[in-house]
C-alpha cells in the first residue's frame, strides 16, 4: 500500500510526494482524524532524508491523497454531502442537476487565488428548513475544510480561505434576502 500526496499552493504550484512505509502511512492517518481545522494554523510539513518542505498553512489551496484504501473513515465529523471531484473528461461535458424528490445533485466548481480550479459533482438530501438550506450556501466559504473523494481513490482537502469563488451549476433556487438576480455574460 502506498498513498500519493499532491500539494497545490495559492501560487498554483504543485508538489508531489509519495508515502510507502506504512509506519509513515498509519502516522499520516492519524493525524487524518485531527485534520478538521487542518488550514487553520500550523504549517505542513513533509520531511524525507533528502529534504524538508514547510507549506504556510493559509498558502495551501488543496492537498489530495491519493489510495486505493478507504479513507473516508478517517475524516473527523459527519460528511452530509457526497462531494467527488471530476475527471477532465467529466468536467468538460455537459452537466445537468438539480432536485428530485428530497435529493439534489449539482456541480461546483471551487476556483483559488492563483488560479487552480477543481470541479466536483456534489450529492446530497435537500434540507427541508429553507434557512437551514440558506445558512449552507452562506457559510461554505467559512468553513475551516471541505473534504472531497478523488475519482481514482482517496480524499482530498479543499481550503475554503484560499477560495476566491464558488460556482454551483444549476444555480441555486432559494437565495438570501441580500443576493443579487443577474445572468451571466460570457464574453
Amino acid at each position: 500500500m502506498s498513498i500519493n500526496i499532491l500539494v497545490v499552493t495559492t501560487a498554483n504550484r504543485t508538489r508531489r510526494f509519495k508515502q510507502e512505509s506504512i509506519d509513515d502511512i498509519n502516522h499520516l492517518l492519524d493525524s487524518l482524524k485531527r485534520s478538521a481545522h487542518f488550514f487553520s494554523g500550523k504549517p505542513l510539513i513533509i520531511g524525507s532524508a533528502g529534504q524538508t518542505d514547510v507549506f504556510s498553512s493559509s498558502s495551501i489551496a488543496c492537498v489530495e491523497l491519493e489510495t486505493n484504501q478507504d479513507l473516508e473513515s478517517y475524516i473527523p465529523g459527519a460528511q452530509n454531502l457526497s462531494i467527488t471531484a471530476l475527471t477532465e473528461e467529466e468536467a468538460i461535458s455537459p452537466f445537468e442537476g438539480g432536485v428530485v424528490g428530497e435529493s439534489f445533485t449539482a456541480r461546483i466548481d471551487f476556483y483559488f487565488q492563483g488560479g487552480h480550479v477543481i470541479n466536483t459533482l456534489v450529492e446530497g438530501e435537500r434540507k427541508a428548513a429553507l434557512a437551514e438550506r440558506l445558512m449552507n450556501l452562506t457559510s461554505i466559504l467559512e468553513r475551516p475544510v471541505i473534504f472531497y473523494r478523488l475519482p481514482q481513490g482517496g480524499i482530498g482537502m479543499l481550503n475554503p480561505q484560499a477560495m476566491t469563488r464558488v460556482v454551483i451549476t444549476p444555480g441555486v433556487p432559494d437565495l438570501p434576502r441580500d443576493a443579487w438576480s443577474a445572468t451571466p455574460v460570457l464574453v
